[in-house]
């Protein structure tokens, strides 16, 4: 893939925040014809579908690190810092749908989207895992594996977030970080 120029780039990217709810079940037509750019030129940049795809998925990829990544290396203890994460997760999600509605079938279809897939290990799950392992070795949290914790918590923001976009078309953002984020930090079994 071609790095397309930026105004190109900007007409494809909001062409894939139209896209969720797609399950990557679509054309490069389709998509020419959405970003009102002929499809020669999409072919000029990019071979086919999965590579479009891939463009789409990285790029909300990157958003998704940014604000994790703020929020990891943000300010407070570990157990504020993972709150924040969470929140800024279960956030970038409700901006960017593609994010829970997506990723799933891409990381379905590994085979297809090895590189996104690696990106998403890298950029959002990395972070959090970082963080688990800080607080285990701080005594904050109490935890045995931090990769399946951190894929837990990240499965369980997707989930909820998948969820309330099926149903509604939406996040409620704030009533969801106020009952979900003190669940998963807190657990279910009283202490």
């Amino acid at each position: 893939m071609k790095r397309p120029p930026e105004e190109l780039a900007e007409k494809l990217l909001a062409v894939s925040d139209q896209l969720s709810g797609t399950d990557l079940d679509i054309s490069v037509d389709d998509i020419a014809k959405m970003a009102d750019v002929p499809r020669a030129t999409l072919y000029y940049y990019f071979s086919g579908k999965e590579d479009l795809i891939s463009f789409f998925l990285s790029d909300k990829l990157h958003r998704a690190s940014v604000a994790i990544g703020k929020a990891v290396a943000g300010e407070g203890n570990v157990v504020e810092r993972l709150e924040n994460t969470l929140a800024a997760l279960l956030k970038v999600m409700m901006e960017h749908p593609a994010l829970c509605t997506e990723m799933p079938g891409a990381i379905k279809e590994a085979a297809k989207y090895t590189e996104v897939v690696n990106e998403a290990e890298r950029v959002m799950l990395a972070p959090f895992r970082e963080l688990l392992i800080e607080g285990k070795a701080t005594g904050e949290l109490v935890i045995e594996d931090a990769n399946t914790t951190a894929i837990a918590l990240m499965g369980a923001v997707n989930m909820v977030a998948m969820f309330q976009l099926v149903q509604t078309g939406t996040i409620d953002l704030e009533n969801t970080t106020a009952v979900l984020i003190p669940q998963l930090i807190q657990g279910v079994v009283p202490r």
